[in-house]
């Protein structure tokens, strides 16, 4: 067996972007994994945000940094946006799924409009809500534009739900009909 080796060369890596925010105006300017972002600037990241392994007890610093991005950017269209749920405690994840449960009558049904404590990336700071409930046009905004910051909207049934699952500039994935997709069967 012959083991063929390609040689890598930093001149391959000048093609993977880097996606930077200034920050003071989070103006969004392109860069790639050599030259980085500068000292002024802060990085959306090379990929979705993974997940970390330690508990966190805040909203992921990455995700905080696209949605910002996003948020002035929206601004500057004319549109508001605001986080009005982001991280929550697995104990708050909790209250509001026994909250579901005694509303809608079963784990199910419950599940379609609030992930239980394991499954809702809340509690990892991987999840935000925004402008819930009052704007979905806001909203809106964010799920045809969230591409760019590497935001996607990731239920059909929820409006306000995004996640930092793709790379800046890549495509969303095709949205999970609701959250029962990932309950076990």
């Amino acid at each position: 067996m012959a083991l063929l080796l390609i040689p890598i060369s930093s001149s391959h890596a000048v093609d993977i972007p880097v996606i930077c925010a200034d920050k003071i105006s989070y103006e969004l300017r392109t860069s790639n994994v050599i030259n980085q972002c500068l000292e002024s600037e802060l990085s959306l990241g090379e990929g979705p945000i993974a997940y970390s392994l330690t508990a966190p007890k805040t909203l992921n610093s990455t995700l905080e940094v696209r949605f910002l991005s996003a948020q002035a950017a929206a601004k500057r269209d004319g549109v508001a946006l605001d986080i009005t749920s982001g991280y929550r405690t697995l104990a708050r994840q909790s209250e509001l799924f026994k909250r579901a449960l005694r509303k809608y009558g079963s784990y199910k049904e419950a599940a379609k409009w609030v992930s239980p404590p394991g499954i809702s990336h809340h509690p990892l700071g991987l999840a935000i809500d925004v402008n819930y409930p009052n704007d979905p046009k806001g909203a809106k905004w964010l799920e045809i534009h969230g591409y760019k910051f590497g935001l996607c909207r990731v239920f059909e049934n929820e409006w306000w739900h995004f996640e930092g699952n793709i790379a800046p500039g890549w495509k969303c994935p095709k949205m999970f009909k609701d959250a029962r997709a990932f309950l076990k069967s």
